[in-house]
């Protein structure tokens, strides 16, 4: 079993992209060497060849001082990719807290009361998971959302009101092998009430559970959040980029956020493949790290679960239990 425990990558792999992206969450900002918010104008001199980002995109690992190059802006892109995780971070985790804690309760209590209650919740868990997240989203931050101004209770609200359903019929299905169990049977003779029977005996079946089910709903929040900034809608003010069409008036190129969080930086998608493809591969690339670490810690923690489960099983039987299947008694050594 030990090694067996031992050779969890997935555990150990998406634990240490996680604990890296905490730490660029929290000192990120502090590392950056430019404002996120800045168009730089300076003139940049390689090789012969001026560069000002505000007019002309720098490619990566051109300019010392921009590592990772400009934006389609002319902002750094390596310190608008510092800036950027913390937010993203924090509305996934709000997002995903939520609806976690939204699927726990509506499915405990379809799972233990039964009747009128289970149909209601039923019916409800039915409707989110028959609606497409991603247009339930699109509509309601529209409806609800200001134009050109999408703030976090919008997303939240778009957001949380669907993806509560998996978590659901997960703790409903678990509440319901539970309520089985004799030990419950024991605490309604003892006259616990449900309220507590819940809380004391219930919801501790379940606690080893929710990390797997946390990272995997971080890892399915970030990607919807993503695609709806593909499609041009994220928190924050939204402003139009000028530039210069080819007869040299100034023409709309795109629109963009002042403050940077991965997906708003995958807006306007097409103008940045042309202007700027690089900004594209990083940010796109940033986010399919993110969405990797949190599938692989919660596949780490699912696999952690089958392993030790069977092992303190066999280790409580084997100090506890010395009859054999034939109903003999072991020989102590």
């Amino acid at each position: 079993m030990k090694r067996a425990s031992s050779r969890n990558y997935p555990l150990w792999m998406g634990g240490i992209l996680i604990g890296l992206l905490l730490v660029i969450a929290a000192v990120g900002p502090r590392l950056a060497p430019h404002d996120p918010t800045e168009v730089l104008s300076n003139v940049f001199r390689v090789g012969g060849r001026a560069y000002i980002p505000g007019i002309q995109p720098i490619p990566p690992f051109t300019v010392d001082e921009m590592p990772l190059g400009a934006d389609f802006v002319g902002r750094d892109l390596y310190s608008r990719l510092l800036w950027a995780v913390r937010p993203t971070l924090i509305l996934c985790f709000t997002i995903a807290a939520l609806r976690i804690l939204l699927g726990v309760t509506l499915g405990l209590a379809a799972g233990w009361f039964g009747g009128a209650t289970t149909r209601a919740i039923d019916a409800l868990i039915d409707a989110s998971l028959a609606v497409p997240i991603l247009l339930f989203a699109l509509a309601v931050i529209t409806f609800f959302g200001e134009h050109d101004n999408y703030n976090l209770p919008t997303f939240i609200l778009a957001l949380v009101t669907t993806g509560w359903a998996s978590t659901a019929v997960f703790v409903k299905n678990s509440t319901l092998v539970v309520k089985r169990e004799p030990f419950i049977d024991g605490a309604r003779a003892a006259g616990a009430s449900s309220g507590r029977i819940l809380r004391s005996h219930v919801l501790p079946q379940l606690w080893p559970a929710l990390p797997a089910l946390i990272s995997f709903e971080l890892a399915a929040t970030l990607l919807v959040v993503a695609e709806l900034g593909f499609l041009g809608l994220f928190i924050g003010e939204t402003f139009v980029i000028m530039g210069l069409n080819p007869s040299m008036d100034a023409a709309p190129i795109g629109i963009t956020a002042n403050y940077p969080e991965l997906a708003q930086m995958m807006s306007n998608f097409w103008s940045k493949m042309i202007r700027t493809p690089w900004e594209v591969a990083l940010v796109g690339f940033a986010i399919f790290l993110t969405i990797f670490a949190f599938n692989m810690l919660g596949e780490g923690l699912r696999r952690h679960m089958d392993v030790t489960r069977p092992r303190r099983a066999w280790r409580w039987r084997s100090q506890f239990d010395t009859t054999d299947l034939t109903g003999g008694r072991l020989q102590a050594p």
